[in-house]
């Protein structure tokens, strides 16, 4: 779609310092993450508690989420990351079951379109 300078981190393979100091670097950020025993997973919401100890701000973010049976991660990070100080939380939330199926295809691009445009 255009966007130049892209980086894709695992939390849970990749050390939290890392991941923050890459969200400075970075004017938009997308954070991915499955809903995990009703909640976040929990590396992620190491990460998100680390960027909010460290301030981070003015940055726009979008969410995406999985669950299979109560998918609530996506409604938590973006209550995190709102607390943050000037941040836009683009509105839709990216959300699957599982895993990414046929019918999920369009969903995700007009995701990556608003992400691209913003």
């Amino acid at each position: 779609k255009g966007v130049k300078n892209i980086a894709m981190y695992d939390v849970s393979v990749t050390d939290p310092s890392v991941i923050v100091s890459e969200s400075f670097r970075c004017s938009h950020l997308v954070f991915a993450a499955p809903s995990y025993n009703g909640g976040i997973f929990t590396k992620m919401e190491t990460v998100l508690s680390e960027l909010k100890a460290h301030s981070l701000q003015n940055r726009t973010v979008a969410i995406m989420e999985n669950g299979t049976w109560a998918p609530v991660a996506g409604k938590l990070m973006r209550e995190k990351v709102s607390a943050f100080k000037n941040v836009t939380v683009l509105e839709d939330t990216f959300s699957f079951r599982s895993a990414l199926h046929a019918g999920d295809m369009a969903k995700l691009d007009a995701f990556v379109d608003a992400v691209a445009r913003a």
